[in-house]
């Protein structure tokens, strides 16, 4: 009988120790579910309030052609702004539930990171930025969606032009195959991310530098995360790198051909 009751009484703080962890983590995802609505709120009325003020401007019939060129063109800048933010979390939402639509085809590695470094160098084009590759590794071909891929390398390579803060801005993309799957690292030379903020950049609305240049509002990385987990792979941050580093990792699926 004294077994029993140990048993049991075992057994009740068992339940009660997942009790109290399933109440954390509740409290844990309406915090988040608080912090989410608020910074979305804070991001959508942002671009309104200046659509709003600037049109309500232009309806003055006295305003010179050259104000009306310029507020006009705020006007443009900022509905831009708010299209872009607003198919991000389409975009996000419809990843997140699995529900994107995917179009598989063979194609070379190397073509595709050809293709995210040339739509990623009109971010920050002013800044001399040196690129390293191992062309020879590059050539391998992945079967995969390659919108999407290519979607996840031009948001990593764009980052490191925007917020690599090296004199002379450098970044390394460095290409291995490591038995079924295949690995895409983006190395740069800046001063990388603090530790205790590694654990935070993966999540939505996370900006850990100067808001004022971010250009969005911080879900390219939770994309990113969603998007590789549609195509059966993952992007990490790698740590003690000397800069900011990331690693995509793809599968090498079956039916796709196999390198020399």
């Amino acid at each position: 009988y004294s077994a029993q009751l140990e048993a049991k009484s075992e057994e009740l703080a068992r339940t009660a120790r997942q009790l109290r962890d399933a109440n954390e983590k509740l409290t844990e995802l309406s915090v988040q579910k608080d912090a989410f609505l608020s910074q979305i709120s804070h991001e959508l009325r942002t671009p309104m309030t200046s659509i709003r003020a600037f049109s309500e401007i232009l309806m003055d019939e006295e305003l010179p052609a050259e104000m009306r060129r310029k507020y006009a063109g705020i006007i443009q800048d900022e509905a831009i702004r708010l299209t872009g933010l607003l198919n991000d979390l389409l975009d996000l939402s419809v990843l997140e539930n699995r529900k994107v639509q995917l179009n598989i085809r063979v194609a070379n590695l190397h073509d595709l990171i050809d293709r995210a470094l040339q739509a990623a160098g009109s971010t920050r084009p002013e800044r001399s930025f040196l690129i390293h590759r191992d062309i020879a590794a590059e050539h391998v071909p992945v079967f995969t969606d390659t919108d999407r891929l290519v979607q996840v390398f031009i948001n990593l390579i764009s980052n490191a032009r925007k917020y690599c803060d090296a004199e002379r801005p450098e970044l390394t993309i460095k290409v291995r195959r490591k038995g079924s799957r295949i690995e895409v690292d983006f190395i740069d030379n800046g001063s990388g991310i603090a530790k205790k903020s590694q654990s935070l950049i993966f999540e939505k609305f996370a900006r850990l530098t100067d808001t004022s240049r971010a250009g969005g509002a911080g879900l390219g990385l939770a994309i990113c995360r969603e998007i590789m987990a549609n195509l059966g792979g993952s992007v990490t941050y790698l740590p003690g790198q000397g800069g900011a580093a990331f690693r995509v990792t793809l599968p090498v699926r079956k039916g796709a051909p196999q390198a020399a």
